[in-house]
């Protein structure tokens, strides 16, 4: 947990903040220091009550992304079959280096 909450969700947090900024300090660079936050966490405060969501980056695979088809027909088929012959991890990654070459395969140590 980060070190700025001290066991208080975010939404407890903004409340402070809002209060400190209206009845307390006044400033947005005391509220900062008081609270042992940034700035724009301040500014973000004022502006809302609710904190905003964290933002998910869409991240590219380029490595994996054209062979998705056919991992995802293999966990298809396998929803068919027993709990006990479905694929690991490992005999995904084995059946698809034996049918693409284009897989790198990553050495142990």
């Amino acid at each position: 947990m980060e070190e700025r909450l001290k066991g208080r969700t975010k939404v407890e947090l903004f409340e402070q903040m809002r209060r400190e900024y209206a009845h307390g300090v006044g400033t947005i660079t005391g509220v900062a220091k008081k609270f042992g936050v940034h700035r724009r966490m301040v500014w973000d405060a004022l502006a809302s009550a609710v904190p905003a969501d964290r933002k998910q980056p869409e991240r590219e695979s380029p490595k994996l992304g054209p062979l998705k088809g056919v991992i995802d027909a293999i966990l298809m088929e396998d929803r068919k079959s027993p709990r006990k012959q479905r694929h690991t991890a490992h005999r995904i990654f084995t059946r698809i280096g034996k049918k693409c070459q284009t897989v790198e395969s990553g050495n142990r140590q």
